[in-house]
């Protein structure tokens, strides 16, 4: 009986222990999580959008999606009159070197993952099939750099508003994120 008792009382402090060792955070040991995510403003009609939001990119000169806001670029080639916005986050990565793979959204008809780069002294938005997020280390997902694309918006963004995205790993790790809806 006396053993009953002392088994017991350790397998209590066991997962008392264990839990008060649990990260916080919200981070999981040995994977990828996300910090700080936010969604472009985006407007249907850009015709009612006196924002300065993305939209309707369609043969207007203004800013691309993945870019700053400085950066002047026609949308009209790339997506026609297809409303678009984009998302920013940090991606950190709490074990081995991994990739994000795969986006997706309800929010938009294509999601995708894309980088701007620096092509004939013109900066270009690229589709990538990775954005590799090394061991114990981070990538920011930010305008002018990687960043998650939006693509045939069905719905205004409006600030405040909240977007549900999943990401996919390469190893096969699901993350949702919910990201606010904001003005660069």
């Amino acid at each position: 009986m006396r053993r009953l008792f002392f088994l017991s009382v350790t397998a209590v402090l066991l997962v008392v222990l264990v839990g008060c060792g649990a990260n916080q955070s919200g981070a999981t040991s040995g994977g990828i999580t996300v910090r700080d995510p936010w969604v472009r403003a985006a407007m249907m009609n850009m015709a009612d959008d006196q924002s300065g939001a993305m939209g309707n990119m369609g043969n207007q000169a203004t800013p691309m999606a993945g870019m700053g806001g400085d950066q002047g670029h026609s949308h009209g080639s790339e997506y026609g009159n297809t409303a678009v916005s984009a998302a920013y986050m940090v991606i950190v990565n709490n074990g081995a070197a991994d990739a994000i793979v795969k986006a997706e959204s309800d929010v938009a008809r294509s999601v995708e993952l894309h980088n701007v780069i620096m092509e004939n002294n013109v900066m270009q938005m690229r589709q990538v099939e990775a954005i590799e997020v090394p061991a114990n280390g981070q990538v920011e997902l930010k305008p002018g750099g990687f960043h998650v694309m939006l693509i045939g918006l069905n719905r205004d963004l409006k600030e405040g508003d909240e977007v549900t995205i999943k990401l996919t790993t390469r190893s096969g790790q699901t993350i949702e994120v919910k990201a606010p809806v904001r003005k660069p």
